[in-house]
């Protein structure tokens, strides 16, 4: 095999891998996901909110999406929306995190409208996400075929 066939090889193993997507307005918690995640051979992209959260969602297609909902914060919520009212994103299933229990039981009531799969309490154990994650990823089903 050639350097280049194992580089080639390496990116389709890279490639093959799902996809979650981490938003959260904490650098330090983006951080620990990341790194916790990618222990578990998954890909991960982080990002806080910011007014282009939602484009780049749509462009990366995750398989999963986990967005934490905020004190004081109404991106998350307003996140939520969009991601339900457009179609490039209404297959992508949600966990929501957030400290606050009145935030979960809000988005628990409206689990079908935010796409929402899961509802995880911080702090979390890893089991409970990546068995949410598993789920989720059940639920959504196989992903497209890339052209």
């Amino acid at each position: 095999m050639t350097s280049q066939e194992a580089i080639d090889q390496r990116e389709r193993v890279q490639m093959d891998r799902t996809h979650i997507c981490v938003i959260n307005g904490a650098a330090s918690f983006l951080n620990l996901m990341r790194d916790l995640l990618e222990d578990e051979n998954f890909n991960v992209t982080t990002t806080n909110y910011v007014p282009t959260s939602y484009a780049q969602i749509a462009a990366l297609q995750p398989d999963v999406l986990i967005l934490d909902l905020a004190i004081g914060q109404q991106a998350g919520w307003e996140l939520l929306e969009k991601l339900h009212a457009e179609a490039a994103t209404t297959r992508i299933p949600i966990i929501v995190v957030s400290t606050q229990p009145e935030y979960l039981l809000r988005a628990r009531e409206h689990a079908v409208r935010y796409q929402a799969h899961g509802f995880v309490a911080k702090p979390f154990d890893l089991s409970e996400i990546l068995a949410l994650i598993n789920s989720a990823l059940v639920v959504r089903g196989p992903r497209p075929a890339i052209a």
